[in-house]
């Protein structure tokens, strides 16, 4: 669970920071700093489209997989036209798609389904237009997780659907549900929050040490917000939002890093609101819109995925997803103003609404809590040390890896952890990816590294991303035993961590800098 999370919070992260972002300034944070940083994406790692998707990234079987997603797409390819595009009102008021296009890809069977066509001389929007991959000559299209980009000269939210593929085995409905809600948790992202900002978002990096207070504080957000998602009383309902609060008022009030993330509650509440609705729409579509509410907050929470043996607590990752979208539900259910709740903190607004009412909490989930985030905090350290050792210890070597946007996404396991690399703010990853520069590959495999972002500038069409951008830099240090220089000043690593075979690249500033031509 915690290496699909951190995979969907960064592709969030970098994908609608890169693809997206450059809509609305304060939008480009709006997916995890994105971006996944995240994902984009992401969640992505944190991005929980979801987390639902069961199975190490890694042991998943890209044959079969491709054989499932064969199978679904017919359906998948339904299911979307009429949630997104017909229906998409339904969802949210404000969701209209109708000069949008959605283009599914399918690579692995050379299958895309261009959905809601807008080029008349080739077809009406109700008809589904299908191509082979081996006639879109934009290649980038074919390696991207999602983005928003240009189609036959219209703007178009791309899909890659293989991605599902690297969550691990699919089998049966349930990976049909998490493909459905992963296409429409990013829809959401892109097609409907992109251009509008939130206040308050932060990075999604561990701070060591984590703060453990707050995570019990957030753990009882989701108690109190869960039984208000199951009773059917109004009053009793308000009651349990009230003692929410009560705890969102000491979240807000103990960490400063709390107030600057309050957006994600939003951001990524109302994204997994509505792929839930979205699923339920489906199944129930004559259901009224009370009846839809209902059943996506039971959704919500008979899909959450706890943690701990005792069950008591959330995982870290989804806190913005879990408690977001409850809050979310909650608002919708006692009718809250729309734009309200499209702009604001879900929480927030229930407080301003509704207020707070002293709350007793759960000495069980105190505890709990404690335990487990004392440990928590012994990890995080060492992720910490063993970054910070290898950067002063003469045996090691620093070796600076441009990423472009072409090659941001990637898997990322365990957690991400904030650092300070000579000044400037970065991260600790442990990543799995590819990178291609001109003639180099290169090659990650579970390597914990450095991220570092880069300054990118605004795109004069932000739908046409030039798609060798430098995004950022991965960093990695390396025993000096290990790196070969070649006599043509080529240099080369070859660990199972780690391959570089001949990049061109220039010492400086104490690092070996590998360049992108």
């Amino acid at each position: 669970m915690k290496k699909i999370t951190y995979l969907l919070l960064i592709i969030s992260i970098i994908t609608v920071f890169t693809a997206c972002g450059q809509n609305n300034s304060k939008e480009t944070d709006q997916k995890t700093k994105t971006a996944a940083t995240q994902e984009i994406t992401k969640v992505e790692e944190n991005q929980k489209p979801d987390e639902k998707p069961q199975g190490n990234p890694m042991e998943s079987n890209p044959i079969e997989n491709s054989k499932k997603i064969r199978e679904m797409m017919p359906k998948l390819v339904k299911d979307i036209k009429k949630t997104m595009i017909d229906d998409a009102g339904k969802l949210w008021p404000s969701f209209n798609n109708a000069d949008k296009q959605i283009l599914l890809l399918n690579p692995s069977n050379k299958m895309a389904y261009l959905i809601n066509n807008q080029k008349s001389d080739i077809g009406s929007k109700d008809e589904v237009i299908e191509y082979s991959t081996d006639s879109i000559k934009d290649v980038q299209l074919l390696v991207m997780p999602f983005q928003l980009t240009t189609f036959n000269d219209h703007p178009t939210y791309v899909f890659n659907v293989d991605i599902a593929a690297s969550f691990g085995p699919m089998s049966g409905d349930k990976a049909y549900e998490d493909t459905f809600n992963l296409i429409v948790h990013e829809g959401v992202h892109i097609l409907l929050q992109s251009g509008n900002s939130v206040e308050g978002q932060g990075t999604r990096a561990e701070t060591y040490p984590e703060d453990i207070n707050s995570r019990y504080y957030r753990n009882e957000m989701y108690q109190y917000l869960k039984a208000a998602a199951l009773t059917k009383n109004k009053d009793e309902k308000i009651d349990q939002i009230q003692q929410a609060v009560y705890f969102y008022e000491l979240y807000l009030n103990s960490n400063k890093k709390n107030k600057e993330q309050d957006g994600y509650d939003n951001i990524e509440g109302m994204a997994t609101y509505l792929q839930e609705k979205a699923y339920q729409l489906l199944n129930h579509p004559d259901a009224s819109a009370k009846e839809l509410n209902d059943l996506t907050a039971q959704s919500i929470v008979s899909n959450v995925m706890l943690t701990d043996k005792e069950k008591l607590l959330l995982d870290k990752g989804r806190e913005f997803y879990d408690i977001g979208s409850l809050a979310m539900a909650a608002a919708v259910d006692l009718g809250l103003d729309s734009k309200a709740i499209f702009t604001t903190s879900p929480l927030g607004l229930l407080k301003s609404k509704f207020g707070s009412k002293k709350a007793e909490g759960h000495e069980n989930i105190k505890k709990a809590n404690q335990d487990y985030y004392t440990s928590y905090n012994n990890k995080l350290k060492s992720y910490v040390d063993d970054i910070a050792t290898k950067q002063k210890d003469d045996n090691y070597a620093a070796v600076r890896i441009p990423v472009t946007i072409k090659n941001s996404s990637g898997t990322f396991q365990d957690m991400i952890v904030q650092y300070e690399y000579k000044g400037k703010p970065a991260e600790i990853q442990t990543a799995t990816r590819e990178i291609v520069l001109g003639d180099t590959r290169i090659k990650l495999n579970q390597m914990k590294s450095l991220f570092i972002e880069s300054p990118m500038e605004a795109q004069k069409d932000p739908m046409k991303m030039d798609p060798n951008m430098v995004m950022g830099y991965t960093i990695v240090f390396v025993p000096k035993k290990d790196i070969e220089i070649s006599k043509d000043k080529l240099l080369t690593i070859q660990r199972d961590d780690l391959l570089i075979f001949d990049a061109k690249y220039e010492e400086k500033d104490g690092e070996y800098q590998i360049l992108t031509k």
